[in-house]
């Protein structure tokens, strides 16, 4: 039987226990097509049929050898099938997974560029501790190769690997330097090196003061993406890939905390993202909010808190109720350093009280509760009678009263 005449018998099933046989009745022939030396030229399908199983929900562990005798296999339709299946029906914690570790070692020196990613994938996957270590040597050298698409699959693969065997993070972590420094590499390998340059900073704290040597390199990047004509490869909603504008948003503000000189030549960076972003689509929001979350790790306090606050304050209005609940929830984590800041926004933020949707109103009322002081109390206490004449809001206030 074909996949797609299992899947057309389960779904013509009029109840669970129709279902069930038909699935018992088709897992017996799979067992007995296994044991079957005649039949190994079925083993592809009988996977296939394995993994439809599995996400149904019932068990298939009995096939686990027949998806490492696939990985071994020459031809690419059967070995991607393979791969596909021990991300599947395997993970860190099976035993057999340790089996795969010399399918993984030969596919990751194979000359076609399109099984070594098959073998990076699985293995920033579904890598155990284990095989981090066998295959950490083998996964540094694919980290310099001349290949974007290996490099960016093996930049992806390191970010798993130094979960599992810290100690490598020194090694990747000027193979990720290199990579950015390399501006010839292409957006997916920059944006891989990004991720693993920040993993590797949040793991271990001292890789920070030694990417701020390369400080530099990251704003330049930064700057260029501003600056770029109209790419239709890396345009998404008007903006030049904002997917590594806020991933190189997100490592400045790691590296930055604490640095009062670095926080100096991030200021005008951030100051033309803030002023030159479009903010109708969410592309541009996301690019917005990293940057204010940036300028807001800043040690110092300059105008561009109080632009942060305003870009928030624009969220606030956004017809988006995800846009909102961000604005208010980053507003509630400002309020103890940009008070007057925000206070300009408060009529903004009692509106937010008046809206459908349940969480938009805690948030709201949290971040009121936070501006109430003794000289605003009377200017916001006129704002709330007018308000509760025509709504109740007894539930929300209960915990204020």
């Amino acid at each position: 039987m074909k996949l797609r005449e299992l899947i057309r018998e389960v779904r013509q099933c009029k109840s669970a226990s129709a279902e069930r046989a038909v699935i018992a009745k088709e897992l017996a022939n799979i067992r007995t097509a296994i044991k079957d030396k005649n039949q190994l030229e079925y083993r592809h399908r009988n996977v296939a049929k394995l993994m439809y199983c599995d996400m149904l929900g019932y068990p298939t562990h009995f096939g686990q050898m027949e998806v490492l005798k696939l990985l071994a296999s020459k031809p690419f339709v059967e070995k991607r099938l393979g791969y596909l299946a021990l991300m599947q029906l395997l993970d860190e914690n099976t035993e057999v997974l340790m089996l795969a570790t010399q399918s993984l070692k030969q596919d990751m020196c194979h000359e076609n560029p399109f099984i070594v990613g098959l073998a990076l994938c699985a293995m920033g996957n579904i890598a155990s501790t284990d095989i981090s270590r066998d295959l950490a040597r083998e996964l540094e050298k694919l980290l310099k190769h001349s290949n974007p698409y290996i490099r960016k699959k093996a930049l992806c693969t390191a970010i798993r690997v130094i979960n599992r065997v810290p100690e490598m993070c020194d090694e990747y972590f000027k193979c990720a330097v290199a990579t950015l420094e390399d501006s010839g590499q292409g957006h997916g390998p920059t944006v891989a090196a990004v991720q693993l340059l920040y993993s590797i900073c949040v793991r271990r704290t001292k890789h920070c003061k030694k990417l701020r040597k390369y400080s530099t390199h990251i704003i330049g990047r930064l700057s260029s993406l501003l600056r770029s004509s109209y790419d239709p490869d890396h345009d998404i909603g008007g903006v030049t890939d904002p997917f590594l504008q806020v991933y190189l948003l997100k490592l400045l503000r790691l590296i930055s905390q604490g640095d009062k000189k670095l926080s100096d030549d991030v200021d005008s960076t951030l100051a033309q993202i803030a002023t030159n972003t479009e903010s109708n689509k969410n592309p541009g929001n996301s690019i917005l909010y990293e940057c204010v979350r940036t300028i807001m790790s800043i040690e110092k306090q300059s105008s561009l808190h109080v632009l942060a606050i305003n870009i928030l304050g624009r969220f606030l209005v956004n017809r988006d109720n995800n846009v909102r609940y961000v604005a208010l929830n980053a507003l509630c984590n400002a309020v103890s350093s940009n008070t007057d800041a925000i206070q300009r926004h408060r009529n903004t933020i009692v509106e937010c009280l008046k809206d459908a949707d349940l969480t938009i109103r805690k948030r709201a009322l949290d971040l009121i509760y936070a501006l109430t002081n003794k000289k605003k109390y009377k200017i916001i206490g006129k704002r709330f009678v007018k308000l509760f004449n025509n709504i109740k809001y007894n539930n929300l206030l209960g915990r204020y009263s």
